[in-house]
């Protein structure tokens, strides 16, 4: 259960922000701020979603799902980027509509609260960013893209205040915008994580290879068991947190073909010791042993 152990911790830290932001943004009068708080809460969010769907995808085979349940995690992903879509919609419409309104001076204490924020989600967002690849989870690599953006957003963020004070200290009108352009800004950060979410979903539900060079890890291993005399071809894809291989290797044609199945037996076993992967298909194809 690593992966759930990484995205409740991202679950706190983002409680955490979500509160910091929207109560920060309230008492210091920054509607920018306010909607940085908003985005988080997506991260939130995603955090539950990322921990329901990791819970599911984990579910053994069954006779429905003889292959596992991997791939609800990219279901879930395309939830997740179509609510994230929703969410950056709500945002924009309530900041355009009320664009004329009349300008409320942020404290400058907003400014300290932001640098403070963007330093915790950058180190979650890279936090994320590599535990998923380290543990080749699709979804907690998303959550922590979308973290990655509330950065981003929470930089524009930092700007926009500081614009709105300068207008304010120097009387620029234009700057007085600062904090409401901000928001929007943000929230076309918000509508460009969505976007990318449901494309890799979809992409991996139609069955994206797994890295070559994980691939090629998993081909050195196999080159070495008795019997083997190389990997003719090695095709593997990502099913949810799992992989899926499909492996031709060459055995000697000269042998009986009862070795040649055990040996194939024992490169399935080989594989399937390994916790990433969920099913294997071996192929064996005849060659010819080189006398030395």
């Amino acid at each position: 259960m690593r992966l759930e152990s990484i995205m409740k911790r991202s679950f706190i830290v983002n409680i955490f922000l979500i509160a910091i932001k929207i109560f920060s943004g309230i008492f210091f009068n920054s509607i920018a701020l306010i909607a940085d708080g908003v985005h988080s809460i997506s991260d939130l969010l995603s955090d539950v979603f990322v921990i329901l769907g990791i819970r599911h995808s984990l579910k053994p085979a069954d006779d429905e799902h003889p292959f596992g349940h991997g791939k609800f995690e990219y279901v879930l992903s395309l939830m997740l980027g179509v609510f994230i879509l929703i969410i950056a919609y709500g945002l924009g419409k309530e900041v355009i509509t009320n664009y004329n309104e009349p300008v409320v001076i942020p404290g400058i204490v907003s400014l300290i609260v932001v640098i403070f924020v963007v330093v915790v989600k950058l180190f979650l967002a890279r936090y994320l960013i590599r535990k998923g690849k380290e543990e080749d989870s699709q979804i907690v690599s998303a959550s922590g893209k979308e973290s990655l953006t509330d950065v981003f957003s929470s930089i524009v963020v930092f700007v926009g205040i500081l614009a709105v004070l300068i207008g304010e200290k120097f009387d620029i009108a234009v700057f007085l915008k600062g904090d409401k352009i901000a928001s929007v800004i943000i929230a076309l950060f918000i509508v460009n994580i969505g976007i990318r979410i449901i494309y890799e979903a979809i992409t991996s539900l139609q069955g994206k290879a797994v890295h070559p060079e994980i691939c090629d890890e998993y081909k050195l291993s196999i080159e070495k068991i008795e019997g083997v005399m190389g990997v003719d071809k090695i095709d593997m894809i990502t099913y949810g947190p799992y992989y899926q291989a499909l492996i031709e290797i060459k055995v000697d044609g000269n042998i009986k073909v009862r070795e040649g199945h055990d040996i194939a037996e024992h490169v399935s076993d080989i594989l399937y010791s390994d916790e990433k992967i969920c099913h294997v298909v071996v192929h064996v194809n005849p060659g010819v042993k080189k006398w030395v």
